[in-house]
C-alpha cells in the first residue's frame, strides 16, 4: 500500500502529464484527502466509555483510571463517551420516555452530559474536563453550575439546562441509546470500555484498575510516560 508522500507525487505526477481526466482527478484528491485526514488520527489509542451518570463503578473509573490517563497522555488518545448505559426508552405520543437504571435523577444528569458533548461551542479539553468534575460530584445531575464555573464557562449554564430540560436533550440521549445498543442490549456491565473499536474482556478487566498500562501496551506510538 501507498505512503502518503508516494501517493502525492504519483497523484501530481499524472496530473503534471495530462493522462488523467478531471474527474479522475478529483476522485483521486478526495480519496487523497481521506487518507490524510485518517492520518490525523494514525498513532493514537481510541478509547470508548459506555457508562451512567450516577453508576458508582462509572464515577470511579473515570476520575480514577481515565481522567489521569487523559490528562497525562492526551496527545495519544482518542476518547468517545456516550451516557447511557443499561437506560431504555420508548417514544411515546412523538416524545422520548426513558426508564434510567438509578432513576430519573440518572436520565437528567445523563442528558446534561450528553448536551455537554455535543455542545458545538466547548472545545474537546472543555467537555473532558467537565465530565471529569460532574463524575466526581456527590450528585452529578445537580453539579452543572459548580463544574462549569471550575472550568470558565459559567456562561454555557442556561444554554445546558435548556438542552437537558427539552426534547433536545431527550434527542440526544436516544442517540446515546443507538450507539450502546450497538455494543450490546443491554450492557453487560458499565462502564464499558472498548479500546481500539474492538471489545476485549480482559482489556475491559485490566481497564478498570490499570488503564494506564493497557494504553501504554496498546499504543503503537509508547510516550515517555509509559517507560
Amino acid at each position: 500500500m501507498f505512503g502518503v508522500k508516494k501517493l502525492i507525487i504519483l497523484v501530481l505526477a499524472l496530473i503534471l502529464r495530462n493522462k488523467m481526466k478531471s474527474l479522475l482527478v478529483i476522485c483521486a484528491l478526495a480519496f487523497l484527502c481521506g487518507v490524510l485526514a485518517k492520518n490525523k488520527t494514525d498513532g493514537k489509542v481510541k478509547i470508548a466509555v459506555y457508562y451512567e451518570s450516577l453508576c458508582p463503578d462509572s464515577k470511579k473509573f473515570i476520575t480514577g483510571q481515565l481522567a489521569p490517563v487523559w490528562r497525562d497522555m492526551r496527545g495519544l488518545l482518542k476518547v468517545k463517551l456516550v451516557p447511557y448505559g443499561k437506560s431504555t426508552r420508548d417514544k411515546i405520543n412523538e416524545k422520548w420516555e426513558f426508564n434510567c437504571h438509578h432513576g430519573a435523577e440518572e436520565c437528567y444528569g445523563n442528558k446534561v452530559q450528553a448536551c455537554i458533548l455535543k455542545d458545538r461551542k466547548l472545545q474537546d479539553t472543555e467537555k473532558m474536563d467537565l465530565v471529569i468534575c460532574l463524575m466526581g460530584q456527590t450528585n452529578p445531575d445537580k453539579s452543572l453550575d459548580t463544574c462549569l464555573e471550575q472550568v470558565g464557562k459559567s456562561a454555557e449554564s442556561s444554554k445546558l439546562k435548556k438542552c437537558a430540560d427539552g426534547a433536545q436533550g431527550d434527542s440526544l440521549l436516544a442517540s446515546y441509546g443507538d450507539k450502546s445498543d450497538l455494543v450490546q442490549r443491554p450492557l453487560a456491565f458499565v462502564p464499558t470500555v472498548i479500546i481500539n473499536e474492538k471489545f476485549d474482556q480482559a482489556l475491559q478487566d485490566e481497564s478498570m484498575t490499570n488503564l494506564k498500562t493497557v494504553v501504554c501496551r496498546v499504543a503503537p506510538n509508547k510516550p515517555s510516560i509509559c517507560n
